[in-house]
């Protein structure tokens, strides 16, 4: 009987903290959508946007404040060079490097080739 409370205890605890990874993401979505970044990608954690001008990062956490949320903005035009290593994008730049992870190999292709095409639009 006791087996049997605690497993329903933890069932609840899972699905409860489902639901709010779930709200959090249609948060972040809804917080891309209204600034007009129209494309994005969820990978490793965290939402990769393509903005007008800008390339945007934002990490889903268990607390999430998208004012003061980490997030990664990098401008197109000071984008230099594109490095691929395993599930990794290094996005080197003028005044810093970045290191942007992806799940798949896949999804990594797509968004750099998605990502070289608004470097080149900005050129």
């Amino acid at each position: 009987m006791i087996f049997i409370g605690l497993f329903f205890g933890i069932i609840t605890i899972v699905i409860s903290l489902n639901v709010y990874n779930h709200i959090n993401s249609d948060k972040i979505e809804d917080y891309l959508k209204t600034i007009n970044c129209k494309d994005f990608i969820y990978s490793k954690g965290s939402y990769k946007a393509f903005c007008e001008d800008k390339l945007l990062e934002v990490k889903n956490s268990f607390i999430l404040d998208l004012k003061n949320n980490q997030m990664l903005e990098v401008d197109y035009k000071n984008i230099k060079k594109l490095e691929e290593e395993n599930e990794n994008l290094h996005i080197l730049t003028t005044n810093e490097d970045f290191k942007i992870q992806f799940k798949e190999k896949s999804d990594l292709e797509k968004f750099k080739e998605k990502l070289n095409s608004k470097i080149i639009g900005e050129k």
